[in-house]
């Protein structure tokens, strides 16, 4: 769960004004910070000379634009935060006084592009200090992300300040990208981010928001890929997939069939709303009511018909296979025949393949 490095007040003067220690502390990833020594030490370093950062929104920056800028790109895992003001940065700043520089020490994993020989380093953000919400580089401790850097004055600065740019890596470990460089990077972190690349029944994949960072996988690809982790051996990640696939609403669905009982309990944990023999029944119910032309008439979309080749309902699924015959006979790429179990791939180092069967072991 995200955490605002501090809870804001309604009156930031009275805030300021208050002797009280206790409004002036407050725990920061662990470390407790001074917060009115803190703004004054800013004030102090920022008007002196010393390595400048230059804050670089990244809000409306694409993707693309974020993995251009950086000139190094890895895996690492989080060992401390720290706000720092040594050595004495001088940065750049958008309006508000609660901006400083977070210093994150990571540990380095798997480099994906450039090059570090360190086993640590420190990566810096210009760092928003008050209370917020939206999509920013919430990050802790002992969890490992994907960082994309630049060299700035011959510190690594994350390419974005504030504004997603360090994702989430939730599958463990990994000594190697799959695929080679003849794809694009995005697609090969994207395929790490589902390769479970030493399994376990203990493996947990975590939140699958940030799988894909750079969207290079279709919705059908993705689907495939839940489909193979239906059937992994750990049941977190049995649950994550097959939830993941019930919130498509598309009647992706026969997973819940396949759970036992005492996963099904666990479908809600992390607070998510979905899901309940109540909430499948509905969404079947829906859908048993549509026919494969109610689909065809209304998605256009290429990766939309495919789902409909997969779909939890018999005569939806092989009206659907007809259609997809009739419009497009050379894209083998679907879920036809409609008597074959839906396809499922699983991610290996050589990309994802098809998997048939049980998850394999080792």
């Amino acid at each position: 769960m995200e955490r605002t490095i501090r809870r804001g007040y309604a009156d930031l003067s009275e805030r300021r004004r208050t002797t009280d220690p206790i409004w002036n502390m407050k725990e920061v990833h662990g470390v407790c910070i001074d917060m009115r020594a803190l703004l004054a030490t800013v004030m102090l370093f920022t008007a002196c000379g010393g390595p400048r950062l230059v804050f670089r929104s990244n809000q409306q920056m694409s993707r693309d634009e974020q993995l251009k800028r950086a000139s190094l790109v890895f895996v690492g895992v989080i060992q401390r935060h720290e706000f720092c003001v040594c050595p004495p940065f001088r940065f750049t700043k958008p309006s508000g006084d609660w901006w400083t520089i977070m210093r994150r020490t990571v540990s380095l994993e798997t480099v994906l592009r450039g090059a570090e020989d360190r086993k640590e380093i420190d990566v810096y953000e210009i760092f928003w200090a008050d209370g917020t919400s939206g999509d920013w580089n919430s990050t802790q401790n002992n969890e490992r992300y994907l960082f994309l850097v630049q060299k700035e004055n011959g510190y690594y600065h994350v390419v974005g300040d504030w504004w997603r740019s360090i994702y989430p890596v939730t599958t463990g470990t990994h000594s190697r990208l799959p695929l080679d460089d003849s794809h694009s990077l995005w697609e090969r972190i994207a395929l790490m981010n589902w390769w479970i690349e030493r399994s376990d029944d203990s493996v947990d994949i975590g939140d699958p928001r940030y799988n894909d960072p750079g969207l290079a996988l279709s919705l059908w690809r993705t689907v495939k890929l839940e489909r193979g982790l239906v059937r992994h051996p750990s049941p977190s990640v049995r649950i994550h997939a097959c939830r993941e696939l019930l919130q498509l609403n598309w009647g992706q669905d026969e997973c819940w069939d396949s759970l036992s009982e005492a996963d099904r309990t666990h479908m809600k944990d992390g607070g998510y709303a979905c899901c309940s023999d109540m909430n499948v029944t509905a969404i079947r119910n829906s859908n048993n009511e549509r026919s494969a032309t109610w689909y065809w008439d209304r998605y256009h979309n290429r990766d939309s018909r495919r789902l409909c080749t997969a779909i939890n309902n018999k005569q939806i699924r092989e009206d659907s296979c007809r259609l997809w015959e009739r419009d497009y006979p050379d894209d083998h790429d679907n879920g036809c025949p409609a008597d074959r179990p839906p396809p499922a791939t699983i991610v290996t180092d050589k990309g994802d393949v098809p998997l048939i069967g049980a998850w394999p072991r080792r």
